[in-house]
């Protein structure tokens, strides 16, 4: 099974700074973080890795400093990490930034299942998953609690107003997971490992062969 992680690197709460000429936020990798919500995506990729076999690729779009979250991700499982960065991406809505979501998951290629957290912390919209489910013209299922995959389907549980769900969505497909899953934090030896056995691979706007008027 070969799935993709969009995760992102978001900024301390009481150090977020506007830049008074692009009124964008400042990014520095001292206060900046892994999104506390995409760690619960990671969790249930790795676990889908171990359970059935393939592969988990971190996803992330950001300045250069933003390989610190793809390097967390590569120390909590993820078997490969790809950066999309460009000075053009810079304070990218919703919409744009799902569109270059969806061209790098284009690049990439065959997948069966793209997870990601439920909302950020920064902007706390949980837009941009639902968009890029529309952008790749997938089936998508919000705050996903369990998977299982059966054959060519997967098996997902979740809770909506007080009522459990069971549902079952061809792949490939795309989920938002629930903060209610248990996490766990990678150790000093696996972040050494991480940066000792792996590299990110850094993509721009050309590489991606992104429309330039759709994106920032």
């Amino acid at each position: 099974m070969n799935i993709i992680v969009c995760i992102k690197q978001v900024i301390a709460g009481d150090q977020a700074k506007l830049d008074p000429r692009s009124h964008s936020l400042i990014r520095s990798a001292e206060f900046s973080h892994i999104n506390p919500f995409d760690l619960f995506a990671l969790e249930v990729a790795v676990h889908l890795k171990r359970e059935y076999a393939g592969s988990v690729t971190a996803l992330t779009m950001g300045p250069r400093i933003s390989e610190e979250v793809l390097w967390e991700a590569l120390a909590i499982g993820a078997d490969r990490a790809i950066l999309l960065s460009d000075p053009r991406f810079a304070a990218s809505d919703t919409l744009a930034t799902s569109y270059v979501l969806g061209m790098g998951i284009r690049k990439i290629g065959e997948f069966d299942l793209i997870l990601c957290g439920m909302q950020t912390t920064d902007s706390g919209t949980s837009q941009v998953a639902p968009q890029l489910a529309e952008e790749l013209n997938l089936p998508h299922i919000t705050a996903v609690e369990r998977v299982e995959r059966e054959g060519p389907l997967f098996r997902v549980e979740r809770t909506s107003d007080g009522f459990k769900e069971i549902l079952e969505v061809s792949a490939p497909a795309l989920f938002t997971v629930s903060s209610k899953m248990p996490i766990r934090l990678p150790s000093f030896i696996q972040i050494q490992d991480a940066f000792a056995k792996n590299r990110i691979e850094c993509l721009n706007l050309e590489d991606l062969k992104a429309d330039p008027s759709k994106v920032g």
